[in-house]
């Protein structure tokens, strides 16, 4: 592939993510495995505690999701989860929209790092 040419990505930005790392391949090839491993499961329980209204651990697993969207740069969707931390009790139907939301972008992000992962970190 072109060093030149990059695949679109829908949420994910490579300039964010090279910020993040600088010139640490290495480093960028061990936060995408972490990531990439995480993301199915911590989709996973924020759809079970959205259905079990457990807002505690609703809240928890939106911090930690927080922290490895921010590692990866993806200032949008980080910013979105940013304004979920203050989920409410009981979940209003607006921001179980929001939940959602943020579910399908996390299943987008998946995709576009797995991409990317493919086509630029593969070695």
């Amino acid at each position: 592939m072109n060093a030149s040419i990059h695949p679109p990505y829908a949420i994910f930005s490579r300039q964010e993510f090279y910020a993040t790392i600088g010139d640490d391949l290495g480093l960028g090839k061990e936060i995408l495995a972490i990531v990439l491993n995480e993301i199915p499961t911590r989709i996973r329980n924020i759809q079970n505690f959205i259905k079990r209204c457990e807002i505690a651990s609703l809240r928890s697993e939106i911090h930690d999701l927080k922290g490895m969207v921010g590692l990866l740069g993806c200032a949008s969707l980080h910013q979105q989860i940013i304004s979920l931390k203050t989920i409410s009790q009981p979940i209003t139907t607006d921001q179980v929209i929001s939940l959602n939301t943020m579910l399908d972008q996390l299943k987008l992000l998946e995709k576009d790092l797995r991409l990317f992962s493919k086509t630029e970190l593969q070695s």
